[in-house]
């Protein structure tokens, strides 16, 4: 923040403008719910809100009446017009920058849908696109402000961290509207996206391999709408599914007063018709009867046709747009009940289109600030400008972020510094991680915030800790979580 922020006028003004953008938002959902229900409870308390925003707005309008208040708000106010500007200028340029790449990966994808090189025109025109590469990352914002029209005015170290500031939290708005539309765009997850999408463009086979809660599905999710930009079909691999229920069965129906017969299609050979992708998420919890027939399926491409013994080998033919992305947790003796590991024939199916989705900040050290999860922790509650509610503090936020960091890393068996911290004798013996069943994964990290967040201060971040370590089954897990909660400051009831 920069020096004049301290001023007791201006933080007045601020913290009154904040209340005033809070009251404002909870008044207008209160009259629309009032106009639904009708009750004078209701409109009651919606007219209590107005009474309050209104008191508010007459409050900043008093404080800046009086004398050389107004003035001191101009000034701050100009200075800030002055650091935003910048801000939007090195933002505009990261996101010219990427849409650069963008233009690269679309060149690339089309000409892997069409089974083709590209021509020489083409590889010119990608690597002249991908040639600027600009980093993303806070530290290096002075890089994305070098050269624009606003530099020669960020000219005090308090000038640079407020632009810094005010950049990242654009950047946190993006991350905020990506979480909303299902995945946060990190590097991984970018570089995943861009060398998976030609294949899927072909109707080859993705495999994502990983543990809980990393976002395989989401990701899948993803991958299918862009590839074909249709929904695609989701078929769960968990439950009592049958091969029948996934490619199709008869059904006995009235018609013109006789019962018949009649062979209806399942998800996988809908998705074959029409031309959408399908997911099979949890690929490794499937029917053996069912792995056994995916080995012939996993080889068909648009343009093949595959007869289908449920339906008499009458023959399907594979719509341009079907694909196969498949999700798989990690095999272990300890965890994911109900999974097999799946059979070398099948995963030889995707050939170089398997991929590992590992924890977010993977290859980051103990000592390091988990960026990612971070990221991820904000995201999950900021409203649209970024602001944190208040139910919330940024100290307390990053230290969950952390702490979820720790548990990923101990979870994956990733043996960092101060690994040794969280594994119990034992277990450090015969080398397995110190969590068995139970991590803080970004999922269940991102759950607990909102909670925390939804609450309107009836939970504490502490107790929404507490409460998901007492659900763990696992003794000795629910010991670890203490262990890497209570490091980070959290006090567990």
């Amino acid at each position: 923040m920069l020096p004049y922020d301290a001023d007791p006028v201006l933080l007045q003004a601020s913290d009154l403008a904040r209340e005033i953008r809070q009251v404002r938002r909870a008044a207008r959902a209160a009259e629309t719910f009032a106009k639904a229900t009708g009750r004078e409870t209701d409109l009651s308390a919606a007219a209590v809100l107005q009474q309050d925003l209104t008191a508010l707005q007459t409050s900043l309008e008093l404080l800046l009446t009086e004398p050389g208040n107004l003035a001191i708000v101009h000034t701050a106010l100009d200075e800030r017009a002055t650091v935003l500007r910048a801000a939007v200028q090195a933002r505009r340029a990261e996101l010219a920058q990427r849409d650069r790449l963008n233009k690269a990966e679309r060149i690339v994808t089309a000409a892997a849908r069409d089974s083709r090189s590209l021509t020489s025109a083409e590889r010119e025109r990608v690597r002249e696109l991908r040639a600027p590469l600009l980093q993303e990352t806070a530290e290096e914002t002075e890089t994305a402000l070098a050269g624009t029209h606003w530099q020669q005015h960020i000219n005090t170290a308090a000038r640079r961290d407020a632009t810094i500031e005010a950049l990242g939290t654009m950047r946190l708005r993006e991350a905020r509207a990506q979480l909303r539309d299902g995945l946060l765009m990190t590097e991984q997850m970018r570089g995943i996206i861009a060398e998976a999408l030609p294949s899927l463009t072909r109707g080859e086979p993705v495999l994502l391999v990983g543990e809980t809660g990393g976002a395989k599905t989401a990701l899948a999710e993803h991958l299918a709408l862009r590839a074909s930009g249709s929904e695609p079909e989701l078929i769960s691999g968990y439950g009592d599914i049958t091969s029948a229920q996934v490619i199709g069965s008869h059904e006995l129906r009235a018609e013109n007063g006789a019962t018949v017969s009649v062979f209806v299609p399942g998800p996988l050979l809908r998705a074959m018709a029409e031309g959408r992708p399908v997911i099979l998420d949890e690929v490794n919890a499937m029917p053996a009867e069912f792995l056994k027939r995916l080995n012939r399926i996993l080889q068909l491409r648009p343009g093949d046709r595959l007869g289908v013994q449920e339906n008499a080998g009458r023959e399907v033919l594979v719509a341009q747009g079907f694909a196969i992305l498949a999700t798989a947790n990690e095999q272990t003796p300890h965890r994911y009940r109900g999974i097999d590991r799946l059979s070398s024939e099948l995963v030889n199916r995707f050939g170089a289109n398997g991929y590992r989705v590992h924890y977010p900040d993977a290859n980051t050290r103990y000592d390091e600030i988990p960026s990612e999860n971070g990221l991820l922790a904000f995201a999950a509650v900021v409203n649209e400008r970024g602001e944190l509610p208040i139910e919330l503090n940024a100290d307390e936020v990053l230290r969950a972020a952390r702490a979820a960091f720790i548990s990923q890393q101990v979870f994956s068996g990733q043996n960092g510094k101060g690994f040794a911290d969280f594994v119990s004798t034992e277990r450090e013996i015969d080398g397995r991680p110190g969590l068995d069943e139970a991590v803080l994964a970004p999922r269940t990290l991102v759950a607990v915030l909102q909670k925390v967040a939804g609450s309107a201060g009836a939970v504490s971040l502490d107790h929404a800790l507490t409460r998901f370590v007492e659900s763990v089954m696992h003794r000795e897990d629910r010991r670890v979580l203490a262990l890497i909660l209570e490091g980070q400051g959290f006090q567990l009831g």
